[in-house]
């Protein structure tokens, strides 16, 4: 099996990768799309042109015939979901409409050439000059100081356990495009869930840890992310940031709400008593991070379709807090911008029903000139201003080594 140095020299930089430093995942680069699918503010379009029907309707329709002529089970669709996708799956709730762009609410492709690749893929072709400028950084402390105080008033009132609150940097970057920037910093994250999506409109660079879904021969699995703390290069010292992280009560506190509430979305899909909790409270070190994660699995009922699993479980309950309506309601009145990609999904789905998609946290956007890279974390009534402040800044240390 080539590796993606190889595939680049013979086909060009791909449109698409699906990537991953697991050693257990397979690995995609994709050339081209022969069709396209998107949801934005104005409707729903189908090759560019608007179509008169309910989303839900024509996605499941269009991916049964992706489906059929995908000839060999390697993907029939490549594609993500918008945080403000939420808006259509919970379109009882009256989200705040206003301050959102015509940024997709999702997209999905039908790939056109797809070509496996082997892990051991350093692209060299990169520019050791390559840097990125912020344009705009997350809010001051003191006035994210101000936002956690307006969370623990909706906390007190009972209202909610937790609270996701994010921001975003926006930034600049002189590489020669997208793929540039994305290779450079696949080599210094190593991405787990990593994706790059390559349109006329935008590009999406996910260096995402975080899994939303994953479902194989009708088994399911999403792995909450949910507990932070620094890494370190002196081994001594990161241990002792993990053994901070695994004997924080508040921090497993934390992460067992979240446990607990994907727990209930899975049982909305899988048959009666298959939802088992697996590595309850595992730290993981990353790259440049530590984390707790868990695993949930179950088993799917029979008739279950991919829609009605986003459906289920979309956003994943990590970005927005518990109970989940509530906290996006609360999410709509405090964040001032739309999220736009950035803790929403991005995955793909097989001919035969497997899927697998992220939470694209870690993720930038490079879309109206300028790249996106949104941060957050979940709040709850004993976070420290200061510490949730400075959590914030480590979760963009992927990029620090090419800020100037």
């Amino acid at each position: 099996m080539q590796n993606l140095d190889e595939l680049i020299q013979t086909h060009g930089e791909p449109d698409i990768l699906i990537d991953s430093f697991n050693k257990d995942e397979k690995r995609y680069a994709i050339w081209g799309y022969a069709e396209s699918l998107y949801l934005n503010r104005e409707g729903v379009y189908h090759n560019g042109k608007l179509v008169d029907e309910d989303f839900s309707n024509i996605f499941r329709n269009i991916l049964k015939r992706w489906k059929k002529e995908q000839k060999n089970n390697q993907i029939a669709t490549v594609g993500f979901l918008s945080y403000e996708f939420k808006d259509y799956i919970y379109n009882h709730i009256d989200f705040n409409k206003d301050k959102n762009n015509n940024f997709p609410l999702c997209w999905f492709c039908k790939p056109k050439k797809i070509i496996e690749y082997s892990l051991n893929s350093n692209y060299n072709n990169i520019n050791d000059e390559l840097c990125l400028e912020v344009l705009k950084d997350i809010i001051p402390l003191e006035k994210y100081k101000l936002k956690i105080n307006e969370i623990k008033n909706y906390l007190k009132s009972g209202d909610v356990y937790q609270i996701n609150f994010t921001d975003k940097k926006l930034l600049r970057s002189n590489a020669n495009n997208s793929f540039e920037l994305y290779s450079k910093l696949r080599l210094l994250a190593k991405p787990l869930e990593g994706i790059f999506i390559k349109n006329s409109d935008f590009d999406i660079l996910s260096l995402s840890p975080e899994s939303l879904v994953k479902v194989k021969n009708g088994k399911i699995e999403t792995s909450p992310i949910k507990g932070t703390r620094p890494y370190s290069k002196d081994t001594k010292v990161n241990e002792k940031f993990k053994n901070q992280l695994q004997n924080s009560e508040k921090d497993k506190a934390e992460h067992l709400m979240i446990v607990d509430l994907l727990r209930n979305d899975l049982g909305k899909i899988c048959k009666m008593n298959s939802i088992k909790v697996e590595e309850l409270y595992h730290i993981k070190t990353f790259k440049t991070i530590n984390h707790m994660v868990s695993k949930i699995i179950g088993k799917l009922n029979s008739n279950v379709d991919e829609f009605e699993i986003i459906k289920a479980l979309f956003p994943g309950g990590s970005i927005t807090g518990a109970p989940k309506e509530s906290a996006m309601k609360i999410i709509d009145a405090i964040e001032s911008k739309p999220r736009n990609i950035y803790t929403g999904s991005i995955g793909y789905i097989k001919p035969n029903g497997d899927m697998s998609f992220n939470i694209s946290i870690r993720t930038l956007l490079n879309y109206k000139n300028q790249y996106e890279y949104g941060i957050g974390g979940g709040i709850v009534w004993d976070s420290d201003e200061n510490d949730e402040w400075n959590e914030a800044q480590h979760k963009s240390k992927i990029l620090s080594s090419l800020i100037k």
